[in-house]
């Protein structure tokens, strides 16, 4: 099984998801430029956060017109498993294979800190070995994390458990209080209809390995692994 890593100019955190998939894993990693088009073999595509398209006068249209989106909706069409992480989300929205939009933080400001998140529903990748009692902690580092969308979208994304993860307090409750970016409904994490692709805000990345002591982020990928 090989996992490919999308890069766009200005992305950060390739690094840290090639050295968990080929040393925590065991996993074949191939990176891939977004001047590239070829995905053949690879069976799981990841997007890492960053600066999308960073230095480009309109990053919008830097991301759309990169040779590599044809290729990577095709993926996502044929029920691959793609994953959006940080900014790596933004795409997504970008290219509507998520619903929704990412705005700037509600404070205006880079927010860069642990936040603990709540499961939403145990139906894909991402959390089909979460549990929803318990409140994971994991890192965001993001100026647009503010997810919204409109309310008959939102409507219909609970109807369809689209909604993977919130923002909650260490004991997993949801308030307006500790909903860091502003997100609508406390939202940290969509999925597609199909779920198979997947977009959310923290960085499960930067805690599998126990640095600082938590390893929350390996159960998010704990789960992909036994998903697939």
């Amino acid at each position: 099984m090989t996992f490919g890593i999308l890069i766009f100019p200005g992305a950060h955190g390739d690094k840290e998801l090639k050295m968990i998939l080929e040393h925590k894993y065991g996993k074949k990693v191939k990176p891939i430029w977004n001047r590239e088009t070829d995905l053949k073999g690879i069976d799981v595509l990841f997007i890492p956060g960053g600066f999308p398209c960073k230095g480009s006068s309109n990053s919008s249209k830097c991301i759309k017109d990169s040779p590599v989106i044809d290729s990577m909706m095709e993926f996502a069409d044929r029920g691959k498993i793609l994953i959006g992480i940080g900014n790596g989300f933004r795409v997504l929205c970008e290219t509507e294979l998520v619903p929704g939009i990412l705005r700037m933080n509600k404070s205006q400001r880079f927010i860069c800190r642990n936040t603990f998140i709540k499961p939403d529903n145990e139906y894909t990748a991402v959390t089909n070995k979460l549990s929803n009692d318990v409140a994971y902690r994991i890192p965001i580092a993001t100026g647009y994390g503010r997810y919204t969308a409109k309310e008959e979208t939102l409507v219909q994304m609970r109807l369809k458990e689209q909604i993977l993860f919130r923002y909650c307090d260490e004991n997993g409750r949801i308030s307006e209080e500790i909903n860091i970016t502003g997100a609508v409904d406390n939202i940290a994490g969509v999925c597609n209809e199909k779920k198979n692709v997947i977009g959310m805000i923290p960085q499960p990345e930067r805690v599998v390995f126990p640095h600082g002591g938590n390893t929350d982020g390996q159960a998010i990928f704990d789960s992909l692994m036994e998903y697939i």
